[in-house]
């Protein structure tokens, strides 16, 4: 396939009338009074789970007007302004983020849409709208990813290639602290470059809606009890998961919410900026095809033997009616990497994934690969789970494991199957260990590891319909390493 050909299946050859400046994209004829543009027009799934999405993309703090025109809509869409600090302490400026909302449009349908800067059209994409049940479906899913290293282009460009619906990232989009500066930095070059290739990214984000959820870099400074806690003393533009993303609004409010340190102004600044997707997008649900996805934080200053967690978890799980039930949150329930073996706190929410029928639970925070064969697991001792802000928090149980699955010629899986695909452009982690698998003795040295790649970096690629789920990991270079075929019935 020819890089045109590829851009044009990937969602259509966009055009832009921007030019590269030296911190950002820049209308020609280097007019100062003109915006400098930090992140292009990108696509986001938006507040609400159904059809109409969110067109965002970010300038400096240059005020323009903007309108969009997409086809199938009469009328021109002006987008929301907002305001947000970005930059290092001692460096910080401030941004504006622009978020225009398409209302619903008819499903699994392609759409073109063209951003407008006082007439003049500055740059245009394609998306395709959720798709419903029924229609197959394909996604990509990968973590631990934004870094500013070659392996995240790699693995960007990868994911581009596999032609996805949408893309799954199971946390930490960027390193280190999860600011708006690493995003302008790190991620949005990366996922929405203006061309496609190993070494330089992919121009996903304008075509494709991305989905993440939070992981302990996006809150990664500490209190005076060394517990994680969004710092904007030191980073003024902190949690920018919640100004860069627009992501369900339908999760759970209250005290689930990442802890905030520092001064007011900049505090407002982001409050301001996030508005109600702060903090009700640390958890949230969608819908895609014939899948449903929960979205859950396991960041260590949560408790996940919380009744109000479990009780929030349980109704959305049993709620829904599609074939397969994901969840997808960052800290491990079951691996045996050597860095974050004992996070075990998410594990006592197991029991409840295997009451509401879940295939599959997607994790990233190890910098590898793990596939675990299908397993069910009573926890013998919850309390190590509510010991919040340690990353100590061991939960011993009993296991049984479905050996007899092999997701080739046995495909119906009796148990979950625990997926961590943390490989997407950090450093790896116990690459020396490459493909083989260690035991625990906090786990009776148990071999619940089906296959484990940690000599590379890697994606996961899913194909979805009613009946079957086929499942490939896909290497930095495009090589296949793992496949699993699951089947509903």
């Amino acid at each position: 396939m020819t890089r045109r050909a590829l851009l044009r299946a990937a969602g259509g050859l966009s055009f832009l009338a921007l030019i590269p400046a030296e911190r950002g994209f820049a209308l020609p004829g280097g007019d100062p009074a003109q915006p400098l543009f930090t992140a292009l027009p990108y696509l986001q799934p938006g507040p609400h789970n159904d059809t109409s999405l969110i067109i965002a993309w970010q300038t400096d703090h240059k005020p323009a007007s903007f309108t969009v025109v997409v086809a199938g809509i009469s009328e021109r869409l002006v987008p929301k302004r907002t305001e947000r600090i970005s930059g290092e302490l001692g460096d910080d400026e401030l941004r504006f983020n622009y978020a225009v909302s398409v209302p619903a449009l008819a499903a699994g349908k392609r759409f073109r849409y063209q951003v407008f800067m006082d007439e003049r059209r500055i740059a245009e994409g394609w998306f395709t709208t959720q798709k419903p049940p029924g229609v197959k479906t394909r996604f990509v899913a990968f973590g631990d990813n934004s870094f500013g290293d070659i392996s995240d282009r790699m693995i960007a460009y990868q994911a581009f290639k596999a032609l996805p619906d949408f893309v799954l990232n199971t946390g930490d989009n960027v390193y280190e602290d999860g600011t708006d500066d690493e995003y302008a930095r790190h991620f949005f070059p990366v996922y929405n470059s203006e061309i496609a290739g190993p070494r330089i990214g992919a121009p996903l984000l304008r075509s494709v809606p991305f989905y993440t959820v939070l992981a302990n870099h996006d809150v990664h400074g500490k209190d005076d009890k060394k517990h994680p806690v969004a710092d904007f003393v030191a980073h003024p533009d902190s949690l920018a998961y919640f100004t860069n993303m627009y992501l369900p609004e339908n999760g759970l409010t209250g005290t689930f919410a990442p802890p905030l340190a520092g001064p007011s102004e900049p505090i407002a600044h982001f409050k301001a900026c996030a508005g109600s997707r702060f903090p009700r997008m640390s958890t949230y649900s969608f819908d895609y095809g014939d899948g449903h996805f929960l979205c859950l934080d396991s960041n260590i200053y949560v408790d996940p033997n919380d009744a109000a967690l479990q009780s929030y978890i349980e109704r959305d799980l049993k709620s829904t009616n599609a074939t397969w039930k994901f969840v997808v949150f960052h800290h491990p329930c079951f691996n045996v990497g050597a860095d974050h073996y004992a996070e075990q706190h998410m594990r006592v929410l197991a029991p409840i994934f295997e009451r509401c029928g879940v295939a599959i639970v997607w994790h990233g925070h190890e910098h590898n690969y793990q596939r675990t064969v299908p397993l069910r697991f009573v926890p013998r001792e919850t309390k190590g789970a509510s010991n919040v802000g340690s990353k100590a928090r061991l939960v011993p149980g009993t296991f049984t494991l479905d050996t007899h699955f092999d997701g080739k010629t046995n495909t119906k899986p009796s148990g979950v199957i625990y997926i961590t695909t943390g490989a997407g452009g950090k450093h790896l982690y116990d690459s020396e260990w490459g493909q083989k698998a260690q035991t625990h003795p906090e786990d009776g040295n148990l071999d619940y590891i089906a296959r484990f790649i940690a000599d590379r970096h890697s994606l996961t690629v899913i194909e979805m319909d009613r009946t079957a789920l086929e499942i490939k990991q896909v290497d930095q270079w495009g090589a296949v390493v793992d496949r699993c075929r699951m089947t509903s019935s």
